[in-house]
């Protein structure tokens, strides 16, 4: 069994500053030049980017929450298995299950690769009035 603590204190740092919108808490946790590809659209973005994009679903969200996190270290970061509940304005409640592969150096993430549900997040990105 693999013990990397600094990676799991970094995931959870993560995910909580995100479910509970302090988004700018990301510049902390990741690494200066760390990016994050999604299978969603095969593209890389910065942190910068990320924040942004995670602000937009985030303000047209009434809620937005993880369940059922599995969060499992490897010897370069973590692994981690969730379903991102978002309920948008218009009632419709979506769930995406997802699958993040990080690797951590010094206790901050360098890169992320998120395995999405493209139906669920093409869902978030089409509000419905």
């Amino acid at each position: 069994m693999v013990e990397n603590n600094a990676a799991l204190a970094a995931g959870q740092r993560l995910f909580d500053a995100v479910e509970h919108g302090n988004l700018e808490d990301l510049h902390q946790i990741f690494a200066p030049g760390a990016l994050v590809w999604h299978n969603t659209d095969d593209a890389f973005t910065d942190v910068a980017t990320t924040i942004r994009n995670l602000g937009a679903i985030r303000t047209g969200a009434l809620e937005f929450r993880y369940e059922e996190i599995r969060r499992s270290p490897t010897a370069e970061g973590f692994v981690q298995q969730h379903t991102l509940v978002v309920t948008m304005p218009d009632g419709r409640t979506i769930r995406d299950m997802c699958c993040c592969v990080c690797i951590v150096v010094d206790g901050r993430i360098e890169r992320m690769d998120a395995y999405h549900d493209s139906a669920a997040t093409e869902a978030m990105a089409h509000k419905r009035s």
